[in-house]
């Protein structure tokens, strides 16, 4: 019978016209990493509510502590160097966008502290960025004058040798790195605790260094330096907690990728044919000497780009095309956006490093280091007041499922439409629903229109359909198997908050028609019958 989900006023003609979708639902499912579904410890960064608020009621179940701010963190106490995010000031920032009392600011790790505390509350694991970009911020008094730039007063050095004890006197000349992760472990277990961080990373965009923290790193830094200083730093987490995961190098994105930004010494690495398979492949050689895997995850940010301008948090209506565009850079084959990254990169299914970039990061991975897992530790795609917004970010997560990534983390709070997009995963019922854990393979026309996403759970097939188009979109849905639909919800420019649609059940042959509203996403959960 014809389902409640279909509209009275669809016309004969467009239901004839429809998109065709093809759900593989009876073939073999694919599991889905839950830990795709996590953020970035923000704290008040941005103002509103704290981070963890919005992680909490979602459950965020991975969580990391990076960005900038992290380059420059002395754990010894709590300062930053804020480079050129804030006139290069020495700052106590996450301390306070974390709401830690002045009175503990001065206490050791406290930052990483508060932040581990906030993910047990989520029940969520944790990465916890390490430093290595040779200094850390000594004081917390503002602005830094080029004049005072590293070695200076202004700064103190890393030191990542030394045997100190967890809770030895602290010597605040140096920041003591395998000190530091000492105390971690003492005080919540190793990784293979259910209190211990699970994962540290190896810095933050370091192609970048010399750009956003000049006052520390004066000249672009060489892949050699890196190589040398990452490899060393996961001999001593892996030594001192060997069932921490080590995640690297952060990369910011395509230029990065590709010569670690047009880095000095390149030419010594050109023949691997990109940055990321030089450092997959030292890796691979070092983990080979050392006796046990030294990178467990090849970790990158992605962020869209357009040739319109910055799509970071933006809420310009006028972007709204290029934002929900954005994702089929991740795994569409084909697909050339309309960005720079087009004249960087080829778009390619054999090229090593193209795009789609989910699928070409895997070849790299599979040619260099195989087993070295997939994480995606910074996106973003807009600001969360506009639906573009959470159409995207829908599409991504979905994507990230399709292209088994491992790890992934949003930047920015999961609040507004982004909240609407983790929710339609994680909540999409107000009760704690959340999408499979395993997924089903789909095919469907309208590339340009359409993104959808099938998991099994038991009898249960759940749908995730995101409609970019201003028209609506009737969608035939051809199935393995006949179901009934439980529920539907979703969220479009009338719902603002995702939440039931309303619509009653109905029952599905293998032959069924849905119709999508202009710029929406949906949800469907449907019962195998028989």
């Amino acid at each position: 019978m014809a389902s409640a989900l279909l509209p009275t006023t669809l016309s004969g003609a467009a239901r004839a016209a429809g998109v065709s979708v093809r759900i593989h639902d009876g073939a073999r499912a694919e599991p889905i990493s839950p830990l795709i579904y996590g953020s970035n410890e923000f704290g008040r960064m941005v103002g509103g509510e704290p981070s963890v608020v919005f992680d909490k009621k979602l459950r965020t179940p991975f969580r990391r502590l990076g960005g900038n701010l992290m380059t420059t963190y002395n754990w010894t106490n709590n300062t930053q160097n804020a480079g050129k995010d804030w006139y290069h000031a020495n700052v106590l920032g996450m301390a306070e966008f974390l709401d830690i009392a002045p009175e503990q600011r001065a206490e050791p790790a406290a930052v990483i502290t508060k932040m581990h505390r906030n993910s047990l509350d989520c029940g969520a694991q944790s990465l916890v960025t390490l430093q290595l970009a040779g200094y850390v911020a000594a004081d917390a008094n503002g602005e830094v004058p080029v004049s005072e730039h590293a070695p200076s007063s202004r700064f103190v050095p890393l030191r990542w040798s030394s045997d100190t004890e967890a809770f030895a006197a602290i010597d605040k000349t140096v920041c003591d790195m395998p000190q530091l992760i000492r105390r971690l472990v003492a005080t919540f277990g190793g990784a293979n605790t259910p209190t211990g961080i699970r994962a540290y990373s190896l810095d933050n965009e370091p192609g970048l260094w010399a750009e956003t923290h000049p006052r520390i790193v004066l000249e672009p830094p060489t892949i050699k330096s890196l190589l040398e200083r990452s490899i060393a730093a996961a001999k001593v987490i892996k030594t001192i907690d060997p069932h921490a995961l080590v995640f690297g190098p952060a990369s910011w994105g395509v230029t990065e990728f590709q010569n670690f930004q047009h880095a000095p010494d390149w030419a010594d690495y050109a023949h691997f044919g990109s940055f990321i398979a030089a450092y997959l492949d030292a890796f691979r050689v070092a983990s080979d000497a050392f006796g046990a895997r030294l990178l467990d995850v090849l970790d990158v940010h992605w962020y869209p780009q357009s040739n319109l301008g910055d799509l970071l948090n933006t809420e310009e209506p006028a972007h709204a095309e290029a934002v929900l565009a954005g994702p089929r850079s991740l795994t569409e084959p084909g697909f050339a956006e309309q960005s720079w990254v087009i004249r960087a990169l080829p778009v390619s299914d054999k090229v090593e490093l193209a795009l789609p970039i989910l699928p070409s990061l895997n070849r790299l991975i599979a040619k260099h280091y195989p087993g070295t897992l997939l994480g995606v530790t910074e996106f973003n795609f807009g600001g969360v007041g506009q639906l573009a917004t959470g159409l995207a970010v829908a599409d991504v997560l979905g994507r990230f499922a399709q292209a088994n990534v491992a790890y992934a983390c949003h930047w920015g709070p999961l609040d507004g439409q982004v909240g609407n997009a983790f929710a339609l995963y994680r909540d999409y019922d107000g009760k704690g629903g959340t999408f499979p854990p395993r997924r089903v393979h789909l095919e469907h026309e309208g590339q340009a229109e359409l993104a959808l996403y099938g998991g099994v759970d038991g009898p249960r097939l759940h749908v995730v359909a995101i409609n970019r188009s201003t028209k609506e979109l009737p969608l035939r849905l051809h199935l393995d198997q006949r179901y009934r639909t439980i529920a539907a919800y979703g969220f479009d420019a009338s719902r603002t908050r995702l939440g039931p649609l309303g619509e009653g059940p109905a029952h599905f042959d293998p032959f069924a028609m849905i119709a999508l509203p202009a710029r929406s996403a949906r949800h469907f959960v449907l019962d195998r019958q028989g």
